[in-house]
């Protein structure tokens, strides 16, 4: 916006009221006028040189490459001792910078966390061109834009001297003034020490500064403790985790101790090895007069002591192991009493072998109710598995029948046998049949193969599930019933057994001898 003073000596507000002249300076003496341009940096002695640095050349992917340094350009028969009287500062001083950890205080307002902010920076000084950078630790969530807090630059003195702040300025515990802030610094590192230590100015021992509202409430990070109990059942409840010890459940997996305890009826306590968990179980007997329940107490680890702790409190990891359980002794159970009366013989020889304890037997066992069953179970009407149709006469709900995984594993053998129709039809005289015996579920399976022009489809003729044998009580068939040479009824069919293939002859020597 143009001023609406006139351009005349005395109209002008911003002008120097002392200045006697007002008459143009030419650029060339504005310049010559700046001395501290033209002054050569002052150099020191450095406690220790840098290691000639070469760069790689070679790989565009290497972070140095095409970079270059002075240590490039020496010559290659040259005295150092001699080069170092001609070189001038800025390569002396090249890659020497002071370093020091300084903090200064910035009022917050309108804030009911804090008042004031330290601020901690980090003043890097170049002794190569007396310049100077800061820069500010991040930190998170403090609010403020933090990293490059002054890009590198040289700074003048703040008392109107018109020189640049020279390496003597920065003590330590002393306050020093970068554009207005107040600095006090705390701290430098080693190779600052020496330099200082070079020059007959040692530094002061170093100090920790003061903290702030924000700093201790909200840097200072809550370690939570964790609740391995909580975190091993919600782990089980999602169908993981995983024992303590993989050799313990390894070990003693399935081997269950059995006690007969009292507290106001009998109970039956467990106590599973696998994982050192415990459950009790009530006794129901017939017209006991009590409403049967079956679980006293759900199976889970048994702490010592119980108590009901704060939230977010662990419980204590010192639970009940077998040599806590003393016969005769009353075991506090969540500050109920259960008195040990006996145990069963898996029990008693488990204490005798490991602890040396003849630990009595004796005890009410579990009463086991009759089954009554009054169901007449109708004869299998041939469509589909018996076993499976089983199911619906058994439950309102019919479950799959259980398989022998053992043995569908362990004998994935099929044996095959040659066979014709043991009939006088002509049509069906010269019939072939394949039988093949599934040895992982004893069932059967009964193929035609292809002939030509003789009118009769190929493929399956019985499907595959177990048959029973007529001739052997209705039972099902079993390798025994196949002899090469005997005849076998299937689903009422005749089959004359003629041959089967070698490994099936193998088979039988080595298991029907």
């Amino acid at each position: 916006m143009a001023s609406a003073f006139p351009k005349l000596p005395g109209f002008v507000p911003t002008q120097e009221i002392d200045k006697p002249n007002f008459r143009k300076v030419s650029s060339n003496k504005q310049d010559k006028n700046r001395e501290i341009n033209f002054l050569p940096n002052k150099e020191y002695p450095v406690p220790r040189k840098q290691p000639i640095q070469i760069p790689p050349q070679s790989g565009m992917f290497n972070p140095d490459y095409m970079s270059t340094t002075h240590a490039m350009h020496l010559p290659k028969n040259a005295n150092n001792d001699s080069e170092e009287l001609y070189q001038p500062s800025w390569v002396k001083m090249d890659r020497h910078v002071l370093r020091f950890n300084g903090y200064f205080k910035e009022a917050v307002v309108e804030s009911a966390l804090e008042n004031y902010r330290i601020r901690k920076i980090n003043i890097f000084y170049y002794l190569e061109d007396h310049s100077l950078s800061i820069t500010e630790p991040k930190q998170e969530n403090s609010g403020v834009p933090q990293g490059a807090f002054l890009k590198r630059q040289k700074v003048l003195k703040a008392d109107n001297s018109k020189t640049f702040i020279l390496p003597e300025d920065f003590r330590i515990n002393q306050d020093i003034i970068i554009f207005g802030k107040t600095i006090r610094l705390y701290d430098c590192d080693q190779y600052t020490r020496e330099f200082y230590e070079l020059q007959g100015i040692p530094q002061e021992s170093s100090f920790v500064p003061q903290s702030d509202s924000f700093e201790t409430k909200t840097m200072t990070k809550f370690i939570p403790q964790k609740d391995t109990v909580m975190k091993d059942y919600l782990e089980h409840k999602l169908g993981g985790g995983k024992v303590t010890s993989q050799k313990q459940f390894l070990e003693n997996d399935r081997k269950v101790l059995k006690f007969y305890v009292f507290s106001d009826i009998e109970y039956i306590l467990h106590y599973y090895l696998a994982d050192d968990t415990i459950e009790i179980k009530e006794i129901n007997s017939a017209n006991s007069g009590r409403v049967p329940f079956p679980m006293m107490l759900r199976r889970q680890k048994l702490p010592r002591k119980f108590s009901l702790n704060q939230p977010g409190q662990t419980y204590a990891e010192d639970f009940i192991r077998p040599q806590d359980i003393q016969y005769g002794q009353p075991l506090i159970i969540y500050n109920r009493k259960f008195l040990i009366n006996g145990c069963d013989q898996f029990t008693r020889q488990f204490y005798f072998d490991k602890f040396n304890v003849d630990f009595p037997l004796g005890g009410q066992e579990e009463f086991i109710q009759q089954e009554r069953s009054n169901i007449i179970i109708p004869p299998h009407n041939g469509i589909g598995d018996e076993q499976d149709s089983l199911g619906y006469i058994y439950r309102l709900q019919p479950k799959p029948p259980k398989k022998d995984f053992f043995k569908w594993v362990d004998n994935q053998v099929n044996l095959r046998f040659l066979a014709m129709f043991n009939t006088n039809k002509p049509e069906d005289k010269d019939r072939v049949f394949v039988i093949t015996f599934f040895l992982n579920d004893d069932s059967l399976l009964v193929y035609e193969p292809t002939v030509r022009n003789s009118g009769i489809p190929d493929g399956k003729f019985l499907e595959k599930r177990k048959y029973k044998n007529v001739n052997n009580n209705n039972e099902f068939f079993t390798p025994g019933d196949l002899i090469v040479g005997n005849e076998a009824q299937i689903n009422g069919w005749k089959f004359q057994l003629l041959d089967c293939d070698e490994f099936t002859k193998k088979w039988y020597s080595e298991n029907f001898k």
